[in-house]
């Protein structure tokens, strides 16, 4: 009887830690998500940034052959 015991003990124990595990996984890809997308916008605000450049240097270019 006292095997069966510290073996259902072992197994809710067991039970726990998965849970445990699990929330833990779960905050760590949460995190991950949440880093993920920051990146994505900064690679856009970026892009958009690097655009305007481009733009501002085509008219300064222009206005420059104009004078």
């Amino acid at each position: 009887m006292r095997k069966n015991v510290s073996l259902a003990r072992l197994i809710e124990s067991n039970k726990e830690n998965i849970n445990n595990n699990q929330l833990f996984t779960d905050r760590i890809e949460e995190k991950v998500h949440k880093k993920q997308m920051e990146m994505q916008e900064r690679h856009l605000t970026k892009q958009a940034g690097e655009e305007n450049v481009i733009k501002k240097s085509l008219v300064i270019t222009t206005n420059g052959g104009l004078s």
